[in-house]
């Protein structure tokens, strides 16, 4: 479906390369020469900073807003067809596609069994890169057109295309069944985060059982083991089974490498795999095992980058930087660590149109976590706000609630105590709002209305006393996971 949003457009182009930009001039040149009406709009587009729909019909001489709209649909659609071509080759499930096209165009005209020849080019495409929801597709077709016309099939020929048929939709059946589950995962850990209490852990566990229970795992498929692998990961990460999530992500990452059509197809999946192996790691705090899987993803980026698309670039950044931050907090040279974080954020704004809030927000946690250690409270200070101010109150309420704990941590840091206590009474409002507070988010708060309201030869006291309370609490089930996000045991240490 074509676009008219100035938006899409805009974010379209500039998502382009060069060689693509080109390659697209070029296409639209061949379909009606170089003073094509879209293609300077294109251009136009291309050089903006930021769209200016005003200007661009002043520029084009558009008198309506109907015309500039068709336009941009137009334009919209030429730049997709042009992106299509370049992907064929390179795209396997592109390539599917166009086959598939071809094979209904050779149908409708009546050239019955050159379509049939297409369609088996296209099966085997489908079974070498798992596309089994293509070659269900494929298959339906087929028995659509044997049963209509005389293709002079052998009978074994039908029944292994029945056989085809039932063995492709029980796969599918199953992959659907597991990517729900992953889905249903996913969107409780956003939303809500790790579990909390026993009554949370046992209402996940009997889920999560009942819904794998079916389950064979030996008589699944490479990608349905997969699919599987995931679910393990994202239901241990949530209950916080970290050595568990650390198994299932690395059995993940070896069933990637056995298969070399995965490869080819999916990069998002292997890179994926690794940074589960990464957080895995970095929660159990295996500084060896987070060095030598980050190590692996480094190669693995620079040996296929020039292969990748923009989407497994952002996907390749996202996971690499996360990895290089948390390989700072692991290791706690802050100091040094502070040097890498530029890069980061340069990266954050390179891809800003392309990431969501979330990815956004723990990236910019991590990094407030590094200069509040680093000894540059005023800086972490910065970051923190962006989390604290996000409209989206509902989002990782967890994240948000720590970036709270943090800015207070950064204020008596600089000996704020004035912007401390202000802060204190606005966050206030915001823990009796979010649904469940844990034990350290109320000593945190505790210790600062303790700390700045007592005089200052009782806060060495207080802080001593505060110290005990944390290890204390650390050797909570419930409470662990609380100290990886916001290790208080350290800051006491250094900057209480």
């Amino acid at each position: 479906m074509s676009s008219s949003k100035s938006s899409d457009i805009f974010l379209l182009v500039k998502s382009m390369s060069k060689s693509e930009k080109r390659a697209f001039k070029l296409f639209a040149r061949r379909n009606g020469g170089s003073q094509l009406l879209f293609l300077k709009l294109f251009d136009l587009v291309d050089k903006l900073d930021e769209i200016d729909d005003l200007l661009i019909m002043k520029k084009l001489k558009l008198d309506s807003a109907s015309k500039y709209s068709n336009l941009k649909r137009h334009l919209y659609s030429q730049i997709l067809s042009s992106l299509r071509m370049i992907n064929i080759d390179k795209t396997p499930s592109v390539k599917i596609h166009e086959l598939i096209d071809k094979s209904y165009i050779l149908y409708e005209k009546g050239l019955t069994m050159q379509a049939l020849n297409l369609f088996g080019q296209a099966k085997q495409l489908c079974k070498k890169y798992g596309d089994f929801f293509s070659l269900l597709t494929i298959i339906e077709i087929e028995k659509k057109i044997h049963s209509r016309h005389i293709t002079r099939q052998a009978k074994n020929e039908f029944d292994q295309l029945l056989l085809e048929s039932t063995g492709v939709s029980k796969s599918i059946t199953k992959q659907i069944h597991l990517t729900n589950l992953k889905m249903n995962l996913h969107h409780f850990y956003i939303q809500e985060g790790h579990v909390r209490n026993q009554k949370q852990l046992e209402k996940m566990s009997t889920m999560f059982k009942k819904q794998m229970k079916d389950v064979i795992y030996d008589d699944l498929e490479t990608l349905e083991k997969i699919v599987a692998c995931q679910c393990f990961v994202w239901f241990n990460y949530i209950i916080e089974d970290y050595k568990s999530c650390m198994r299932y992500s690395k059995k993940w990452v070896n069933l990637y490498n056995q298969a070399n059509e995965l490869k080819q197809k999916d990069y998002n999946l292997i890179l994926r795999g690794m940074h589960y192996v990464l957080t895995s790691a970095f929660n159990l705090r295996d500084l060896k095992t987070h060095q030598t899987y980050l190590s692996n993803l480094e190669n693995f980026r620079n040996d296929n980058y020039s292969n990748f698309t923009k989407n497994n670039k952002i996907f390749s950044f996202l996971y690499t930087h996360t990895g290089r931050l948390n390989t700072v907090i692991l290791s706690g040279d802050y100091k040094n660590g502070m040097e890498i974080i530029p890069r980061t954020l340069s990266r954050i704004k390179r891809y800003k149109d392309h990431l969501d809030i979330h990815k956004v927000m723990v990236l910019h946690f991590k990094i407030a976590w590094i200069y509040l250690c680093g000894n540059k409270p005023e800086k972490a200070i910065k970051y923190l706000i962006g989390i604290i101010d996000l409209n989206r109150k509902s989002l990782r309420e967890d994240i948000q609630s720590y970036s709270r704990l943090m800015h207070l941590m950064a204020l008596h840091n600089l000996s704020e105590y004035g912007e401390l206590m202000k802060a204190l009474r606005r966050y206030k409002y915001y823990f009796e709002k979010v649904s469940e507070i844990n034990s350290l988010q109320n000593a945190v708060l505790k210790y600062f209305y303790e700390v700045s309201n007592a005089p200052l030869f009782d806060r060495k006291e207080i802080t001593n006393d505060f110290l005990l309370t944390m290890k204390e609490l650390q050797k909570d089930r419930f409470e662990k996971n609380a100290f990886i996000y916001l290790d208080v045991i350290y800051w006491l240490k250094n900057y209480g």
